[in-house]
């Protein structure tokens, strides 16, 4: 599991790294998103923001995470290291494509943030089932 520590770390570290060239692409291309309808500018700052924060999770778990903290639960930290990985690969498509959409449509960021609150959902429940399980010895 030392593996998906690294990859968490890296695609965090990447991810931020491209968070901060998002940022320069609506400065400069974008021109500072001025002139922009409101919902085409509000698509596009949501999804930079949520891409950082999809970064900084993936980032946060490359630094914390302990795999020797729920051992009977491969197969759960596999799931949830697979929802924290692929959410900001979708989010970051939806930075790019969403705001162009005619009805403010979230079709790519909205599966990244459920992945996200998916995995976040089952770290909670396998730490209470883990708690509950040293509680009943």
């Amino acid at each position: 599991m030392e593996i998906i520590k690294r990859i968490h770390f890296w695609a965090g570290v990447i991810g931020i790294i491209v968070f901060l060239l998002t940022g320069q692409y609506m400065f400069h291309a974008l021109s500072i998103l001025q002139g922009m309808e409101d919902g085409p500018r509000m698509l596009y700052r949501s999804a930079h923001i949520y891409f950082l924060l999809a970064s900084i999770i993936n980032l946060l778990i490359g630094v914390y995470l302990d795999p020797k903290s729920l051992p009977h639960t491969r197969w759960l930290q596999f799931i949830i290291s697979l929802l924290i990985l692929v959410a900001p690969v979708f989010i970051l498509i939806g930075f790019f494509i969403e705001p162009s959409l005619q009805d403010l449509a979230r079709p790519y960021s909205k599966p990244g943030l459920y992945a996200l609150f998916l995995a976040i959902v089952l770290v909670v429940i396998a730490k209470l089932k883990l708690l509950l399980k040293k509680n009943s010895r």
